[in-house]
């Protein structure tokens, strides 16, 4: 599972604070102050719904590369990108780490953007936990496009388990290489049960329209885990008439790398679903 710390972990084991006004200024990029910490927010571009694209773990927005200015150009859309606590240009959030923390600075800070309704949400890897979350509690969520992300329902304890097992012993390398990554991924991993806990008390409502792609050579260390991976997305995707699997033969867990097109092409479906709805 070398990709499921979305490329940090992976990438080493293979190869000043500036101040924030109160609120956001709605266009462009700044930091903005959600309580306890700051949040890197940037907004671009007009139109609706807005596109807003939430990283996997251990990534900050720049792992989308060039996909939100593609978005905003083929689907005259506004976008926002942000960095999670921790990491690129956002503060580290103090106390404990919590899934429901993230997701309520995330929250914050589009509110402080005054990013209304209605929002298509893309989340990639461990993000779609905060899809989850977000789709099930936020009323601006009207859409999801899920890039090979995590499905609470595959993560049952002994899953969690063999997550501990194959990257504890590695922690220590990582404090020593990447000490600022190892502050966010570190907590986050050993929370990672409590996390599946969270998010399995929340139902991911049956009728939001979901579109869920899923890479062929996914994050899973061996064939088997990432047919089982599949597996997990197709009864997710089974489970309501308003989701859609998108099977990516050939591309990797950052899928938009191999194949930007699917992906692409995703959101603005999407987009024109929530137009439509509208």
């Amino acid at each position: 599972m070398k990709q499921i710390l979305a490329g940090a972990l992976g990438a080493l084991l293979i190869h000043g604070v500036a101040n924030a006004a109160p609120s956001c200024s709605r266009a462009g990029a700044e930091r903005v102050n959600v309580g306890d910490h700051k949040i890197w927010i940037e907004t671009s571009g007009a139109g609706t719904p807005t596109v807003l694209f939430e990283a996997g773990s251990g990534n900050d927005s720049t792992a989308w590369g060039d996909i939100p200015e593609k978005v905003r150009a083929a689907a005259r859309v506004r976008t926002v990108v942000y960095d999670r606590a921790g990491l690129g240009k956002s503060e580290l959030q103090p106390g404990p780490f919590s899934i429901d923390t993230t997701v309520a600075s995330l929250q914050r800070a589009l509110d402080l953007c005054e990013v209304r309704a209605p929002v298509v949400l893309v989340a990639h890897s461990y993000a779609g936990f905060i899809a989850q979350l977000m789709a099930a509690t936020d009323k601006r969520i009207a859409g999801v496009v899920l890039v090979d992300a995590n499905l609470a329902s595959f993560f049952d304890e002994a899953e969690v388990k063999h997550l501990l097992d194959l990257y504890q012993p590695q922690f220590g390398e990582l404090e020593k290489a990447k000490p600022d990554a190892a502050r966010v991924l570190i907590p986050q991993l050993l929370g990672y049960g409590d996390t599946v806990k969270r998010v399995r008390q929340v139902d991911f409502p049956a009728t939001m329209p979901v579109i869920d792609i899923v890479a062929e050579k996914s994050w899973g260390e061996t064939e088997a885990r990432n047919q089982a991976l599949r597996r997990a997305h197709v009864a997710f995707a089974a489970a309501s008439p308003a989701r859609e699997e998108i099977f990516v033969p050939g591309a990797g867990h950052f899928v938009w790398r191999d194949k930007p097109d699917v992906v692409l092409d995703a959101i603005k479906r999407m987009v024109e679903k929530v137009r439509a709805a509208r």
